[in-house]
């Protein structure tokens, strides 16, 4: 291991172990099992580049779909709406695939996959869907490089967006842009 590495994992030992699928950069988790994932027709999927609005998107999709304040306000996060690209069981709430499988409709899933990484069902059409540092020495430098490089989390960033951007007028598509959602709640 690295020296710069080794030192980022003494600091960091609880930090999520990363993997590479299909050329990108993503955390642990069952990505092989995505492709074939059974997917339902009242599925919502929040499907964004991270740090992009996906709490704030989480948070107006959850409202606007169960009017559910007092759970909004009680009931962590990511108990209400799984992240599904994520499993690591030394966090309470990254568990993957099976929670969500197991999940009573209509679900609400979390995700920072790429397009083409989605299940195929969902990518057909059954779901519906929406795309809009951790801290550390230099790490804003190493992001930077990273994502400029293509290399970093979730990257390379136009091919992200643009996986996306091809669907924007499919009927169960909602392409929504953060900055239009902060332009109009100001």
């Amino acid at each position: 291991m690295e020296g710069a590495e080794k030192k980022m994992d003494e600091k960091y030992p609880m930090r999520i172990a990363e993997r590479r699928f299909k050329g990108i950069l993503m955390w642990q988790c069952e990505a092989e099992e995505f492709e074939t994932m059974e997917t339902r027709a009242d599925d919502i999927w929040i499907c964004t580049y991270p740090r992009s609005g996906t709490t704030m998107t989480i948070q107006l999709v959850y409202l606007i779909q169960t009017l559910d304040f007092e759970t909004a306000n009680n009931v962590q996060l990511e108990v209400r709406v799984p992240f599904l690209d994520c499993k690591d069981d030394r966090f309470p709430y990254y568990k993957g695939k099976k929670t969500i499988d197991e999940m009573k409709s209509p679900r609400i899933i979390k995700s920072h996959l790429h397009h083409f990484l989605l299940p195929e069902q969902l990518r057909k059409g059954k779901g519906r869907w929406t795309h809009q540092l951790d801290e550390g020495d230099n790490m804003f430098g190493r992001f930077f490089d990273s994502f400029v490089d293509g290399t970093a989390y979730a990257c390379p960033w136009p091919q992200h967006v643009l996986g996306y951007w091809e669907k924007k007028d499919e009927p169960q598509v909602l392409f929504l842009r953060f900055e239009d959602v902060v332009k109009v709640s100001l």
